[in-house]
């Protein structure tokens, strides 16, 4: 036993070792996303840990680069540090519930990607699959957006506050009409700012499952958006019930 954790620590030494500036540029990246006055070291060692899950789940059988699947564990586990540290300004929590709603679906549409056989869609599919992807980042954006009172919102033009609170009434009507499980998810990743693992478990899914139903819910909530039908997402909501 002694030897195979040996063999073990020394080949997570190895994954660190391999990927560390891949994950020194994630954290830059999202230190400048975020608006974070924070030590880089600490973002890093967040995305270390992210990292080393990412080594420990990898399955090199799926069809998905060792990196593609790592970038989201990296990121997210960054961005579960940050969603720990106390006296955060207002305006790096709202940047930060975004960056988390948005890795969370990006995360969902590369599964789905890998999932697919090599060649399977053609362009159209490619496409419609793209718009159905842009279609939820922009009801995640909204919905992480709702509730901010910084001085980014305050000093915004009054057509454009007129506009974003016409957005958010269309958005909390069509959650009221949202199933329980997907209202569940949306009210308490958004709302009330829990953590999707969470929100998943208490549901009684695993976090695949919960990604499905995430993704279906922000369809039909980009529906309330655009006030007409994401009909490139219909295989998704059937497989998804």
């Amino acid at each position: 036993m002694d030897v195979i954790a040996v063999r073990d620590v020394s080949d997570e030494g190895r994954v660190v070792e391999q990927h560390r500036g891949f994950v020194e540029a994630i954290a830059r990246k999202l230190m400048a996303e975020l608006d974070l006055a924070t030590e880089l070291d600490d973002l890093v060692a967040y995305g270390l840990s992210g990292l080393l899950e990412a080594h420990r789940r990898f399955d090199p059988s799926r069809n998905v680069q060792f990196r593609t699947f790592a970038y989201y564990r990296i990121r997210g586990a960054i961005i579960d540090g940050v969603r720990q540290m106390a006296r955060l300004p207002a305006h790096v929590h709202a940047r930060r519930r975004i960056a988390e709603s948005a890795t969370t679906v990006l995360e969902e549409a590369a599964q789905t990607r890998a999932a697919a056989p090599p060649g399977a869609r053609g362009i159209e599919e490619t496409a419609a699959a793209l718009d159905a992807t842009l279609g939820r980042l922009t009801a995640a954006y909204v919905l992480s957006a709702l509730g901010q009172d910084d001085e980014a919102t305050r000093s915004r033009q009054p057509d454009d506050i007129v506009a974003e609170r016409e957005a958010a009434r269309r958005l909390h009507d069509a959650v009221g009409r949202l199933d329980p499980r997907e209202r569940a998810l949306v009210e308490g990743f958004y709302f009330h700012d829990r953590h999707f693992d969470d929100v998943a478990r208490e549901l009684g899914i695993s976090k695949s499952w919960a990604s499905r139903i995430h993704a279906r819910a922000l369809t039909k909530l980009r529906e309330a958006l655009e006030g007409t039908p994401a009909t490139s997402d219909a295989t998704l909501a059937s497989t998804a019930r």
